[in-house]
């Protein structure tokens, strides 16, 4: 489901190109979406200048950034990378963008981040050895548990900062391996965006299926 075109031979990233080989399927078993039909095209530079350059004159009213994800309508979505020592997390990152919203008309903007924080890890660090997970550890340790409400508030990506990014992937992480009966609610909440249905609010949701949200979330992040 991604096609790749780049400034230099394929062969240096192999590795990172046959790990997205099973991004598709872990969304597909974890999350129930479908699998992604239309094809997403991955432009990859050799350098950042090369980048940067061709950004600016493409799509010259995006903000600086290290890796995009571009759709437009029912287009195919585009994936810009350049060649740098994580170029296998950005791919990861942005290619879980890229399979979302190929089947999915919209993902809230906390949520589709989230997602994305939580599949651009390897699949063998991906449940335990997160770059979030200690920092996520000392909030719960301290009674803290991020509101969901606020991240449901985020309205585009300038708006987010790294706690930001943090609290979604904790919530995402709590989802998929916290709560059975939270994992089952986001999974319908993504089923009825595939649907077009109104999917509401996912923290209404949890709150609805999940009386005691908050506790088993700490609880969660305490013992994990």
């Amino acid at each position: 489901n991604l096609v790749c075109h780049a400034t230099f031979p394929l062969d240096r990233v192999a590795g990172a190109l046959a790990d997205l080989a099973t991004l598709q399927q872990d969304l597909t078993e974890q999350l129930r979406v479908p699998a992604a039909t239309q094809p997403a095209h991955v432009f990859l530079f050799h350098n950042r200048r090369f980048y940067d350059s061709y950004l600016k004159r493409h799509f010259p009213d995006v903000a600086d950034r290290q890796a995009l994800f571009v759709k437009s309508g029912d287009g195919p979505g585009m994936i810009f990378v350049y060649y740098h020592r994580d170029i296998e997390v950005d791919l990861r990152h942005e290619s879980t963008h890229a399979l979302l919203h190929a089947v999915l008309p919209m993902v809230p903007l906390w949520l589709d981040e989230g997602l994305a924080e939580y599949f651009e890890t390897t699949r063998s660090r991906r449940v335990r050895r997160s770059s979030h997970l200690r920092a996520v550890k000392w909030e719960t340790r301290l009674g803290r548990v991020p509101d969901l409400r606020d991240l449901e508030q985020l309205a585009d990506m300038a708006s987010m900062n790294g706690s930001d990014y943090r609290d979604a992937w904790a919530w995402v992480h709590f989802m998929l391996h916290g709560s059975k009966p939270a994992k089952q609610e986001l999974q319908a909440f993504l089923a009825d965006i595939a649907a077009y249905r109104p999917p509401g609010r996912l923290s209404a949701r949890l709150q609805k299926r999940v009386p005691d949200l908050e506790s088993r979330f700490l609880a969660h992040f305490r013992r994990w």
